[in-house]
């Protein structure tokens, strides 16, 4: 096992660039968990900045307009997706309601009635999808006879509920946990591109020498047996990163894993870092210089982070952006996580996506090892 040494040894002497990495991250996450923690304890209607596109004007659209004035704040928004996915992005509304002309009719049949767009980044835009909900419900119980009857729908809209705060043990429950760990796990797939590319790919350069070539091909040891040793030290190594990260959330959110699917996100970690792995490997059988890799590493984890719903939420971001971050599993990766599903059957397609392009990967850097060789 002296390779498998070796390339631990020389992966240590790159420490700091690991640690500059994960520090910085769990000092984000830190300060994102203590201010969580404070919006938590007390229930606070919040008037939200509102766009409405109403596209029906009808009676019943018009109270729907009446109603979501008297509970947020209604602010001039473009009609078209991209410049309503532009002002939640830069702040400007916090949720964009489009009533579509058929809006009457799609109540009627209990049909999805309006497109709702809210800024996925603040826990408070969930209020507009309860308000909407609120007066459907009220709006289809009053429907007979062919009419609404919108009198008892405002009366009923009008009549105020007192909110108490389930507790479990004296302590008040943790709704803004999942966003943490959603928030937490999807910053994780940027540092984990970071750390290996970066790391593993100094390694392996270091390895791939021409001193060090030439003494392996002189030396006793087999070249299978050669690989067998480097693939086994970049699989401990980029086990001991992701269970850093693992426990890492379980440290500083750990009395909040019953609220959440934990066992979710290991996985889907897992194979992201297994599908980032086997990346590593196809960079480093084409790139040889270390400043390139270093580049490398650093544009593709900004890169793929920002086209593929890691800093900016997916739902904010164009088709046409979407459909470019198609073509890298971080899309796939952030996806399971934000979908929030409570079983593995829900999500198989992205989980198999992932290992796909795990599998192309590593034929990729086979195919280009094996020409490296004969070369």
């Amino acid at each position: 096992m002296t390779v498998y040494k070796y390339f631990i040894k020389i992966a240590l002497r790159n420490k700091w660039a690991i640690l500059s990495y994960t520090i910085i991250f769990f000092i984000i996450a830190a300060l994102n968990g203590s201010s969580t923690s404070q919006r938590e304890a007390n229930f606070v209607e919040t008037k939200l900045n509102v766009g409405i596109i109403d596209n029906s004007k009808s009676e019943l659209s018009g109270e729907l307009k009446k109603y979501l004035i008297k509970k947020n704040n209604i602010v001039e928004v473009g009609s078209d997706e991209s410049s309503i996915k532009e002002e939640i992005f830069l702040g400007i509304a916090d949720a964009v309601i489009v009533i579509p002309e058929d809006f009457e009719e799609r109540v009627i049949n209990k049909e999805k009635a309006v497109e709702v767009y809210r800024d996925d980044r603040k826990m408070e835009s969930v209020q507009i999808q309860t308000q909407l909900n609120k007066f459907f419900v009220f709006i289809n119980a009053t429907y007979e006879n062919g009419r609404f009857n919108l009198s008892d729908v405002n009366t009923a809209l009008d009549e105020k509920a007192t909110v108490n705060l389930m507790k479990d043990g004296g302590k008040v429950k943790d709704q803004g946990a999942v966003q943490w760990f959603r928030y937490y796990y999807n910053f994780t797939s940027y540092v984990i591109i970071g750390i290996y590319i970066m790391v593993m790919g100094l390694v392996m350069n270091d390895f791939m020498n021409e001193n060090v070539d030439s003494r392996r091909k002189i030396s006793s040891k087999r070249f299978l047996r050669f690989n067998e040793e480097i693939y086994l030290g970049q699989l401990s190594l980029a086990g001991l990163i992701t269970l850093i990260f693992i426990l890492g959330s379980i440290v500083l959110r750990g009395k909040y894993i019953g609220e959440v699917n934990l066992g979710m996100y290991v996985a889907n970690l897992a194979v992201f870092s297994f599908t980032i792995l086997c990346l590593t490997f196809l960079i480093n059988n084409i790139v040889k210089n270390k400043f390139a890799i270093s580049a490398i590493s650093t544009v593709l984890s900004l890169g793929t982070s920002f086209i593929s719903g890691v800093m900016v939420p997916q739902q904010l971001l164009g088709k046409n952006v979407l459909t470019v971050a198609k073509f890298f599993p971080t899309y796939y990766y952030v996806k399971i996580n934000d979908m929030q599903a409570n079983s593995f059957s829900d999500v198989r397609y992205e989980i198999f996506m992932q290992l796909l392009f795990a599998a192309a990967f590593l034929l990729m850097g086979l195919y280009f090892s094996k020409a490296a060789q004969k070369a």
